[in-house]
């Protein structure tokens, strides 16, 4: 377990490099200081961007099986992450921020999150 990283992943870093490739300003990575602690935040447009791992978030598309040792552990620890992401979805919105979740098999296609991220800017008057 202390092999999984929380902050700088790869799928982190692609994000990263999209969002400087687009010119776009006045994100921060890592925000530990909002709810959540979002991969990336536009603070003054207050926009939150989480990516999900499937496995850890348990993506309803991707179905990955659970280890085979310890399965009550496993379902228990991917049902608390998804009832927290829920709950810092909530709390955001409740505190005025918009919240865009990307799975980790949607990073496949960078094309398709560089138009979601753009679309729910340009949605949201931000751009």
């Amino acid at each position: 377990m202390r092999a999984v990283k929380g902050k700088g992943t790869r799928l982190e870093k692609r994000l990263w490099a999209m969002l400087a490739g687009l010119g776009l300003k006045g994100w921060k990575k890592n925000a530990g200081d909002v709810a959540g602690k979002p991969d990336v935040v536009f603070l003054n447009q207050r926009v939150a961007i989480f990516i999900d791992g499937c496995f850890w978030h348990g993506c309803p598309y991707c179905n990955r099986k659970l280890p085979a040792t310890n399965r009550e552990y496993w379902e228990k620890k991917i049902k608390r992450n998804i009832e927290l992401a829920r709950s810092y979805d909530e709390q955001l919105q409740r505190e005025g921020w918009v919240v865009l979740r990307i799975w980790e098999h949607e990073m496949a296609d960078m094309k398709t999150v560089r138009i979601k991220i753009l679309h729910l800017l340009v949605k949201e008057r931000l751009l």
